[in-house]
């Protein structure tokens, strides 16, 4: 994955933490970090990880590829992982 990639995840991430941060009921000073770490950390793991294993095979070649980054598993997972925060802290 190249720079230009990384650097565009790293400002969806932490667009959508503030925009959480901003529209969530119970906030924390620290909410929209929470959210930006773990959508970055998914989109990463899930671009660069599930490629090379064998568990995820079916999700190896699935979706476009752009720069080395995997959109659709990357996208996905950064969302579900960047959801459980507010999810778990709103229960």
């Amino acid at each position: 994955m190249g720079l230009p990639v990384l650097i565009g995840i790293l400002i969806v991430a932490f667009a959508v933490g503030l925009s959480v941060q901003v529209l969530a009921k119970k906030k924390t000073g620290y909410d929209w970090l929470i959210i930006a770490v773990t959508g970055t950390f998914g989109a990463y793991f899930a671009s660069e990880a599930f490629p090379g294993t064998t568990v995820f095979g079916a999700v190896k070649d699935f979706g476009p590829q752009l720069d080395g980054f995997y959109i659709i598993p990357g996208v996905a997972f950064g969302v579900i992982l960047a959801l459980v925060q507010p999810v778990a802290a709103a229960a």
